[in-house]
C-alpha cells in the first residue's frame, strides 16, 4: 500500500515522495493502529484551483472523488485518483498547488496526533 507525501526541503520548496506502508506478512496484511484526532469530509468542484498554500494541519486525506493534480515548486505535477492516500506535511515553505481536473473532487480528512510520522517507511522509487 502507497501513501503521498507532499513535504518541504531544506530550501523551502515544496515535493512529493511515495512511501510504502509497512504491512504485517499475514495472509490478510494490516498495518500498525494509529490514534487519530478528528475527521471530516470536504468536496471540491471540478475546475476548482487552490494556489500556492501550506498544508493546514496534520492530516490524512483519502481521495474518495474525482481527479487531484498536486504541483510542486519544481513544476512536477502530480495525479492522485479516487483510493489514493495523501499525507501533506509541507506546512512551511513555498506550498503547493491543488487542482480539481474532473468531476467533483472529494476526500475525507483524517486528523492525526502530531507524532505520526511516516519519514521511517521505505521510499518507492519511480
Amino acid at each position: 500500500m502507497i501513501i503521498y507525501r507532499l513535504y518541504t526541503t531544506a530550501s523551502g520548496d515544496s515535493a512529493m515522495e511515495k512511501r510504502q506502508i509497512p504491512l504485517s506478512a499475514e495472509n490478510r496484511p494490516i498495518s500498525e493502529i494509529f490514534p487519530v484526532k478528528e475527521m471530516f469530509f470536504r468536496e471540491t468542484p471540478e475546475g476548482h484551483v487552490q494556489m500556492h498554500h501550506n498544508a493546514p494541519r496534520h492530516q490524512l486525506i483519502i481521495i474518495t472523488s474525482g481527479i487531484l493534480e498536486i504541483e510542486v515548486s519544481s513544476g512536477e505535477r502530480y495525479i492522485l485518483k479516487p483510493g489514493d492516500l495523501l499525507l501533506p506535511d509541507d506546512f512551511t515553505g513555498k506550498g503547493h498547488i491543488t487542482r480539481s481536473l474532473r468531476d467533483v473532487r472529494g476526500f475525507a480528512h483524517i486528523i492525526l496526533q502530531d507524532d505520526f510520522d511516516v519519514t521511517h517507511w521505505p521510499i518507492i522509487k519511480g
